[in-house]
């Protein structure tokens, strides 16, 4: 690393209003301001600014600046996507163990991990009540466009399978987002 240049990238992050930038880059990230490690990520996010400086015009020229925005957002968001994987990853190893008392004997306690599928059963019964009642309330069309979705099935290829304009299949989301709407107003 060349602290000239390192220098000279850090100038370039605060000049323009270059940090709008970074700030893009974690909007599309779907990353909020209200988000807790936000400033983290952002600040990570400066300091990819300046990798990504130094490595552009490693092999680039002053002439291609406005090249540079593009691949340094596109660096950026790699990058950042890259340390919020790898934060989940660790997190899901760290996580704490609940620890359930199943029984005292008269050397202690014993101790039993609890299912680790149950941890989540209420939100699973009650998403599953919600999508069924969604489900009976929907037309035919509206189930057609839900089962695809949930499949995993593009409104473009569904339309196609179907027979039907994407406008058609556009309306009947429209539809299930209003019934869904109604069911969660109740």
């Amino acid at each position: 690393m060349n602290d000239k240049i390192s220098t000279f990238a850090f100038k370039h992050l605060l000049q323009d209003n270059n940090t709008k930038l970074i700030h893009g880059v974690l909007k599309s990230l779907g990353i909020a301001p209200s988000r807790s490690d936000y400033q983290d990520l952002y600040q990570e996010g400066c300091l990819l600014y300046v990798d990504a400086y130094e490595t552009f015009f490693a092999t680039h020229s002053h002439e291609d600046l406005e090249l540079f925005g593009p691949y340094a957002f596109r660096r950026i968001k790699w990058r950042l996507l890259d340390c919020i994987r790898k934060e989940v990853r660790q997190q899901a190893h760290c996580e704490p163990l609940s620890l359930v008392v199943a029984g005292d004997s008269d050397s202690g306690q014993e101790f039993v991990h609890p299912d680790p599928l149950a941890l989540n059963f209420e939100g699973e019964i009650l998403a599953s009540a919600f999508f069924q009642e969604l489900w009976e309330k929907c037309s035919m069309q509206e189930q057609a466009y839900l089962a695809n979705r949930v499949a995993g099935m593009s409104i473009t290829k569904m339309a196609q399978m179907l027979g039907v304009s994407r406008q058609s299949i556009y309306k009947w989301r429209a539809g299930v987002i209003d019934k869904a709407k109604k069911i969660i107003e109740r």
